[in-house]
């Protein structure tokens, strides 16, 4: 091809090869008469099941042949991910190869993705390019379309129209302790092997007991969560993180894919999606698979054969997880993803492999069998921890005694340890380290031993808290173990809650401080009124009868007011709490005859207010019950009347023969009502007052 013809190409392409240039938003081109268009969709990360975001700064180029190493034109990918060629004569006629130039930064291409059995057979290399149809005058040609994209499954190199190619995989942080996704394959091929794979995940989460680590764990076959293809029963994904800082922890984590039975089929795409869609961030996330995928998205894919497509699908999902900052790495495991089939698992995590040396940088693994990628699964987990000392806190329930720590689970944040070196030249980072409310209970300091030095002593120290104790095991205030060995580790008490310990150059230590928590105690006090033997729950005695009721505490705190019947927590086991009332009697003729404290069952406690209380560990309740007894006014006796004359006339002792007339009468009886009601109101208001 002369310079001359290369020319030719419209200004909308790059001429010549080197650095990509810069991408600009503009619509696909239109032809002309005099021109035609080929214009590819490149593709970066997945937004949904169905659609993928554009990737700006691709560069391909048009080849005359499959094999053809220099382009006859270029074109840049705009900001919609369109990277469009403009041809003239005398390129119009012709049929032509897209092929990958360059990527923009931060990304990688694939220009060669396996295809074949998703077993493992029939391996084929194929190159990552598209034939054009021959380009005519007037046409736009488009991947989405005319070529590229294809729905039969009898072509391997079959591809869904959008370019792909990966992001660069993020480096793990120097740490020990990370958030790590377990992703499983339970395609049917898994088979007999299905055990040793789930020993594999073990492995893995086992490694990372006693460092600030938590764990999620996904599914997948032919559909992420994957269905067990005997019983219907779902392997259902757990993306939230558990703490895996304890065994127990660990203990619960494998307990979640126990028993997870054997789908059938292989959907990297969808295992990957859930993984991308899952509110956590985690720091890395590891691929376990036995195959090549054969089915992307919720529906695609023939189950049986690895395309392109399901390769391109896969390669989107992983890239909106790196995205995150989230390393993926990938381990083929069986003869099923051997050889060649390194260009997928790199393709969906990074393009380095594992020599057998790199365990920390490698992207991708390829093992014989289980047993091996186990092994590189424990070596992966701790691959941050050379020369750390993690520190593990755990609380003890308060209901223990002595040395026992049943039921020890990791503290929550604001545990603070402070590490000094013990020799100098030793450098410890941070010095000082608070655990978080990651459900781990559990901080790392960074270790650098002296010039020279083997190991790097240092001496460790808690902040305690109000209440809690340490809990020494075997006379110690640590229990320490190797990470890489397992084999205890001695460390030696320093005062009431430090220790000191040496951590060798060359591996990680754990140490565990136990500590019991405070007794945790409330109180509740109800209100019972007796009155004239009729019993009363507070708010529903008579009206006139009143009571307030105080409490002391917590924390040596005075008496404030307390409502009945609710809870006031905060104390420990053992804290005295002053019991005390006011009460108002507003009834005439009644007065409190009995005041007294007593259990939730009824037994007294006390006759008189106030009253103290020692609490016990949990809920205390109480009632204080008061006696009220009314005494009716006496009624006098009735006079008799005046006897009547029984000569008198009928009618002789009414009003007219009584010597009052009604007016008089209205008179008295208005006086003596008022009497009446003016002594009510000048009656008894008795106010007794008990503290």
């Amino acid at each position: 091809m002369s310079k001359r013809v290369v020319g030719i190409v419209s200004a909308l392409c790059a001429l010549v090869l080197g650095s990509v240039p810069a991408a600009a938003v503009a619509a696909v081109p239109v032809p002309d008469a005099g021109s035609a268009v080929v214009t590819v969709r490149t593709g970066g990360d997945r937004v949904s099941d169905t659609q993928v975001a554009g990737l700006a700064g691709v560069q391909l180029g048009l080849f005359t042949s499959e094999t053809d190493t220099v382009p006859v034109a270029l074109c840049t990918s705009d900001t919609d991910g369109d990277c469009s060629f403009v041809l003239a004569d005398p390129l119009l006629g012709s049929s032509y190869w897209v092929g990958q130039v360059d990527v923009p930064a931060g990304w990688y291409a694939n220009p060669t993705l396996r295809t074949g059995r998703a077993s493992g057979s029939e391996s084929v290399a194929s190159a990552y390019r598209f034939q054009t149809p021959a380009v005519q005058a007037g046409q736009t040609y488009r991947s989405t379309s005319e070529f590229m994209i294809s729905s039969s499954n009898s072509l391997p190199t079959r591809s869904n129209g959008v370019w792909q190619q990966s992001r660069v995989n993020p480096s793990l942080d120097a740490q020990c302790g990370s958030d790590v996704a377990i992703v499983m394959d339970l395609s049917a091929s898994v088979g007999s092997a299905l055990p040793q794979l789930k020993q594999a995940a073990d492995a893995f989460a086992n490694a990372l007991v006693g460092t600030p680590s938590r764990g999620a764990v996904f599914s997948f076959s032919r559909q992420s969560p994957s269905v067990e293809a005997a019983t219907g029963q779902v392997s259902e994904n757990r993306p939230g993180l558990i703490s895996l800082s304890t065994q127990a922890g660990a203990d619960a984590f494998t307990s979640h894919y126990a028993s997870w039975g054997l789908g059938s089929g292989t959907n990297w795409d969808q295992a990957l999606q859930q993984v991308a869609g899952s509110p956590e961030q985690y720091d890395v996330v590891v691929v376990l698979t036995d195959g090549n995928p054969d089915r992307w998205g919720a529906t695609h894919g023939d189950g049986s054969n690895t395309h392109f497509t399901d390769v391109e699908a896969a390669v989107f999902s992983a890239n909106t997880i790196k995205a995150k900052g989230t390393r993926v790495v990938s381990f083929g495991i069986g003869s099923g993803v051997e050889g060649i089939s390194s260009l997928n698992l790199a393709a969906i995590s990074g393009q380095t492999a594992f020599d057998g040396t790199n365990v920390a940088s490698a992207d991708y693994f390829q093992t014989a069998d289980y047993a091996s990628a186990a092994a590189q699964l424990g070596q992966l987990a701790l691959a941050g921890c050379t020369g750390t000392l993690s520190v593990v806190k755990q609380i003890v329930p308060a209901t223990t005694t002595g040395s026992d720590i049943t039921g020890a689970v990791p503290a929550g944040a604001g545990w603070t340890f402070e590490a000094q070196a013990a020799e100098d030249g030793t450098v410890v980072a941070p010095p000082v380290a608070t655990t978080t409310d990651d459900g781990t209970g559990s901080v790392s300091f960074d270790l650098t031993p002296a010039a020279g030095a083997s190991s790097s002593g240092v001496t460790v120290s808690e902040r305690q808290q109000p209440g809690y104790s340490l809990v020494p095991q075997a006379g110690q205030n640590a229990v320490c173990t190797d990470l890489t060995t397992g084999a205890a580790v001695a460390s030696t008490s320093v005062g009431t809650t430090g220790f000191a310990v040496d951590v060798p150059a060359a591996s990680g230590v754990s140490c565990i401080v136990y500590n019991r928590a405070p007794a945790e105690a409330s109180i509740t006090v109800d209100k019972v009124w007796v009155v004239d033997g009729e019993e009363y729950a507070d708010g529903a005695q008579p009206g006139g009868l009143t009571a307030a009721l105080e409490l002391t505490g917590p924390n040596g705190a005075g008496p404030t007011p307390q409502d009945f019947g609710v809870a006031r927590p905060g104390y420990t086991a053992g804290d005295p709490v002053e019991v005390s009332e006011e009460t108002t009697v507003d009834l005439e003729g009644c007065t409190v005859t009995a005041s007294g404290l007593e259990t939730a069952a009824g037994e007294p406690v006390s006759t008189t207010l106030p009253a103290v209380v020692t609490l016990s560990i949990g809920a205390n309740a109480y009632t204080l019950r008061n006696t009220v007894d009314c005494v009716a006014e006496p009624t006098p006796a009735p006079s008799d009347p005046s006897p009547i004359d029984p000569g008198s006339a009928p009618g002789s002792g009414s009003l007219a023969n009584s010597g009052l007339d009604a007016t008089s009468l209205a008179l008295s009886v208005a006086v003596g009502l008022a009497a009446v009601f003016g002594g009510l109101a000048l009656g008894l208001t008795r106010v007794f007052r008990r503290r």
